[in-house]
């Protein structure tokens, strides 16, 4: 018997069985076709104008959008079941095994590559800083991995070289010790079958009680080293940073320990870490997600066009800030400006989902990722969507 996956729009899944104000009101900014022709049978243009701007005042208002979208949620759900031969195969750049049971969350790994067509997984440890106890290293599920007949493949780094980067930060000074112990490790990476180094990061704000908050400069000595060190290994540097443009203060939601009252600009830095050596391939991982609502459009059209070596990851996951995100309705929407800059650069961007499959089941909300991701790709323009889907991973990772 065939089996279906049934695709849902992630605030379907949302907004019904939330409190009733927990109702996401962007789910009318940009309906999809069949949304709006449905919605037009109990709403007014009028009435869809003013929805546009969130959440009306007048509660019978309120009311009748919510009714109106509920039915046209469910009269639509049928179109949306696809067999699983129709998602595109893709290739996932950007993944990461939690708990201490490697082999049950790789196992769970493969069940999801399996479930919406995912025909690689990098797989790497997070950044991580020299006073956290997690200790994730890719020795820890190299052997695990190459098991499995290239289905994954491993990038190093986040939990042995971002620590190093992280002391020498916090100790004011580099000795000539520390850096050829950094260089022997990152040399050990690649030797272990590394085909990159990740998940390093310079601007990693904490989420929640627990979660670590990491900065430290992007072009500070040991980044140029790496980039040096990755050019003649012909290997990317996955890099995790959320985009400050300025010195700016921490938003609301964000104001807890350990995170800090403001946030250093850090832009100038990643330019002169891309300028430092044009063979480094930079991957600026999580393009279309973020916590500071900072990293839109214009601002990566800008370094692209100023930085050949540079390339991104495209993340869809709801838990971020709205305003960056490149999709719609559950990624069956793809906004026109986000569209743009896909199309202008069509050689640069990649898929990394962030999911973060564990034995006992997927880490968080990570198993909505995967839903949006298929989505995405198949709302975009055919040729278009096999380079962000696999051609580019292949090159750059020399898959």
């Amino acid at each position: 018997m065939k089996k279906y996956f049934i695709l849902t729009f992630s605030f379907f899944l949302i907004s019904f069985t939330r409190p009733v104000g927990a109702f996401e009101w962007d789910v009318f900014a940009a309906p999809s076709d069949d949304i709006r022709s449905c919605l037009l049978n109990s709403l007014d243009e009028d009435s869809l104008k003013k929805l546009l701007g969130g959440r009306p005042e007048k509660k019978q208002m309120r009311k009748k959008a919510k009714r109106a979208y509920k039915v046209c949620a469910k009269s639509i759900q049928k179109k949306i079941i696809q067999p699983l031969e129709h998602f595109m195969p893709f290739i996932d750049v950007h993944a990461h095994l939690i708990g201490a049971d490697y082999s049950g969350a790789l196992a769970k790994a493969l069940f999801l590559m399996k479930k919406i067509n995912i025909k690689q997984m990098i797989i790497m440890p997070p950044p991580q800083t020299f006073d956290q106890e997690l200790g994730d290293k890719i020795e820890d599920y190299i052997d695990l991995v190459n098991e499995n007949d290239g289905k994954f493949k491993i990038l190093g780094g986040g939990g042995t070289l971002m620590p190093m980067i992280m002391k020498a930060y916090s100790n004011g000074f580099i000795g000539a010790a520390l850096v050829k112990e950094f260089e022997k490790r990152a040399k050990e990476i690649i030797s272990m079958g590394a085909i990159g180094f990740g998940e390093m990061t310079a601007e990693h704000v904490s989420r929640r009680p627990g979660h670590p908050y990491v900065s430290v400069p992007v072009d500070h000595p040991l980044f140029l080293r790496l980039a040096d060190i990755a050019a003649n290994f012909d290997v990317p540097i996955d890099l995790h940073m959320e985009a400050v443009p300025e010195e700016m203060v921490i938003p609301e939601k964000l104001k807890f320990s350990p995170n800090p009252d403001k946030l250093n600009a850090n832009l100038r830095g990643l330019k002169t870490l891309l300028s430092h050596n044009l063979k480094t391939k930079i991957i600026w991982s999580h393009c279309g997600w973020g916590n500071l609502g900072t990293r839109k459009p214009d601002l990566m059209r800008e370094l692209l066009l100023s930085h050949s070596n540079l390339y991104m990851s495209i993340k869809l996951n709801k838990s971020g800030v709205k305003s960056v995100s490149p999709v719609a309705n559950g990624g069956q929407k793809i906004r026109s400006e986000w569209l743009s800059l896909f199309k202008d650069f069509p050689n640069r961007f990649m898929i990394g989902t962030d999911i973060k499959p564990s034995a006992r089941g997927i880490h968080k909300q990570s198993n909505k990722v995967p839903i949006r991701t298929p989505n995405f790709l198949n709302n975009l323009p055919k040729g278009l969507a096999k380079k962000i889907a696999e051609e580019n991973a292949k090159r750059i990772f020399r898959l």
